[in-house]
């Protein structure tokens, strides 16, 4: 299988860099943050209630394989451009961030999930023509003195957006009979700052008033889009934005965390580690180049090439706060996992032999006196990236087990959120690199 050369991140922008700058005339530098809400969060839209660990555990579980399918299913080069010919599950247990943002003169709130997967930003429209349930008012662009539609010979108007019948228009196909069509629109976006708030005029999203097979209920209108795609929001605002987005995960993943975005999001550390992002030019993720992995002191050896990024869009390592649980891919999985039972039996821990109702491989006895549980460090280029091990297992006392928090997966390698856990992230899409170090994320709640 041949191996994808990464593209520098400034040239994938290059083209669509040059378009935004002719809409979106504010270069001025802000900092701004939105909430992000887990969906084990009280405030969440999806809150499934008051799970006990081991519920909880299982919904992770069910998101992270939900997440993996949906990722995979864009496995083919290109894929993202191609939105009317592809087909993406979708559901509103598939996602496990929600975000609440303000649209439109006068604004009005929006309730979106939050997808580091995808490219567009949509909610839906009045007038409705098909409209899923949502317990909120559905966005109605003809009270907005700030919304406009995005012409047919508008550079913008092409894929994903096309002309149809005079419109600039889109179709985004999700699961099988899970559709969302609407208009291709320019609209003011207002984000919260200390005292108020700071609005972003002529952002492009889609206006969607043909939607049908969602199932999303409550609050939820759409889908805010967050991967490196020019089309996702964190690219639209990168020149307001100066290229700086952070992200701090609150522990446990019940509270609520924030995204910060500018000025808000530039620490000045001294010991944070530095890795470069690659961007291949075959998918819209964040990847990292990962080298190798130790358990504990014990570096585990894989062959060359194990996490490299082929060109049919499978492999590498990539960072995603969408998906719950860390996956490896296949192969380098067993690998890894054959070792860790090594280590871990090595301490006196008693593999527990799997069955269906296990939702991890790997899962031990649990033993109340046992402390030793070993970290995880992913060797990356120029960094290490240190899970501790509070982060690296689901201890269950009721169930009398612990699971290595890792699972396997046929195509790609993906840092979950769980892993992410209390570790101060920073993407500076100017160079581009990732920024990182442990924190403590509950003080940096605001």
């Amino acid at each position: 299988m041949a191996h994808v050369q990464a593209l520098p991140l400034g040239a994938f922008f290059s083209y669509f860099s040059v378009l935004f700058l002719t809409h979106f005339t504010s270069s001025e530098s802000t900092g701004f943050s939105l909430k992000l809400i887990p969906i084990f969060s009280p405030e969440s839209p999806l809150y499934p209630g008051n799970l006990s660990q081991s519920e909880r555990i299982h919904k992770m579980f069910e998101i992270s394989k939900a997440r993996a399918n949906y990722m995979a299913s864009m496995s083919k080069p290109n894929a993202f451009q191609e939105l009317e010919d592809i087909h993406l599950p979708m559901a509103k247990q598939d996602l496990f961030y929600s975000v609440e943002v303000n649209i439109g003169t006068p604004m009005k709130p929006q309730h979106l999930l939050f997808d580091t997967a995808s490219s567009l930003v949509w909610t839906q429209c009045q007038p409705c023509i098909r409209c899923f349930d949502q317990t909120t008012p559905i966005f109605d662009p003809r009270a907005s003195t700030s919304y406009s539609e995005i012409p047919c010979d508008d550079p913008l108007c092409r894929s994903p957006f096309k002309c149809q019948n005079g419109k600039c228009v889109y179709t985004r196909r999700y699961h099988v009979g899970d559709v969302t069509r609407g208009l291709a629109s320019r609209e003011t976006f207002a984000f919260p700052v200390r005292n108020g708030f700071t609005f972003v005029p002529r952002l492009a999203f889609g206006c969607s008033n043909d939607n049908s097979g969602f199932a999303f209920g409550g609050k939820i209108s759409g889908i805010l889009g967050f991967n490196a795609s020019p089309l996702s929001l964190s690219s639209q605002l990168r020149n307001r934005i100066q290229g700086l987005f952070s992200y701090c995960l609150v522990r446990e993943m019940e509270a609520t965390s924030v995204i910060k975005f500018g000025r808000d999001a530039d620490v000045r550390r001294r010991d944070l580690e530095t890795t470069p992002i690659l961007l291949p030019d075959v998918r819209p993720y964040f990847y990292l180049h990962l080298l190798e992995i130790s358990i504990g002191r014990h570096i585990v050896r894989f062959p060359p090439g194990a996490f490299d990024i082929m060109r049919d869009g499978t492999g590498g390592f990539i960072i995603d706060t969408g998906t719950p649980v860390t996956f490896i891919r296949n192969g380098p999985y067993q690998t890894l996992m054959q070792r860790y039972d090594q280590i871990l039996r090595s301490l006196g821990r008693q593999r527990i032999p799997y069955n269906a109702s296990q939702e991890f491989d790997y899962c031990y006895r649990y033993d109340s006196s046992f402390t030793a549980y070993p970290s995880m460090t992913f060797h990356l280029q120029e960094a290490d990236y240190i899970v501790q091990p509070e982060n690296m297992y689901f201890i269950e006392p009721d169930r009398g087990r612990f699971c290595v928090a890792i699972q396997d997966d046929p195509k790609y390698s993906i840092l979950g959120a769980w892993q992410q856990q209390n570790m101060l992230i920073i993407y500076d899409l100017n160079v581009p690199a990732l920024r990182f170090g442990s924190e403590n994320c509950a003080n940096g709640r605001r």
